[in-house]
């Protein structure tokens, strides 16, 4: 089921496979609509964070470093993805299971784990909560939904999502932190103006 390169134990694969069979079955016996509206949101979720990143930065942080750390965190998450998905080598499920899927396996490339779209989504979510903590339900939500749809439109096993979540949440966390502001020290002067004279002795 899973390359050779692939760290996953065979125990967590085989109940991750079952999974995939319940969550991609309900996608294939879905209504049209549905398959295709899940087929656009998927894609659809991650530039959504685009004009997101914009929001941010005009009412939140306008510093050029808030923006570019959202959108950098999340495109550097969908490269170092693709490297990871080279190491592991773990045959996409639609591959490799007997079950009709949305998403046909010809459209996507051949490795999933980990999955690039929940890895870019958790990236963008946690780079955008850090920066406005206002914003966490809806950034995590949407981060998640991207990770269901990815298992439901038939091309990853929930392991794969999982892993995503984890790696991009990971680089999102680092870039936030990265364009948060440093403490700044006050002024000599200022330091000086709240020490109170001494009194001079006799």
């Amino acid at each position: 089921m899973a390359g050779a390169a692939c760290p996953v134990s065979v125990g967590v694969v085989d109940y991750s496979a079952d999974l995939y069979r319940i969550i991609a079955g309900w996608g294939d016996l879905s209504p049209a609509w549905v398959k295709a509206g899940a087929l656009v949101v998927t894609d659809v979720l991650l530039l959504a964070f685009i004009p997101v990143a914009a929001f941010v930065w005009w009412r939140v942080d306008r510093r050029l470093r808030a923006m570019l750390a959202i959108l950098l965190s999340g495109g550097t998450t969908w490269v170092l993805n693709g490297l990871v998905k080279g190491i592991f080598e773990q045959p996409r499920p639609c591959n490799v299971l007997p079950v009709r899927t949305v998403e046909h396996c010809s459209e996507v490339g051949i490795w999933s784990l980990p999955s690039g779209h929940a890895a870019t989504a958790a990236a963008f979510a946690m780079t955008v909560a850090v920066l406005w903590r206002k914003s966490i339900a809806v950034v995590a939500i949407a981060a998640l939904l991207e990770a269901f749809l990815r298992v439901f439109i038939g091309v990853h096993y929930p392991h794969d999502v999982l892993f995503g979540l984890l790696f991009g949440s990971l680089i999102g966390l680092i870039a936030a932190i990265a364009a948060k502001p440093g403490a700044r020290r006050p002024p000599a002067e200022a330091i000086g103006a709240d020490v109170e004279p001494t009194s001079a002795t006799s």
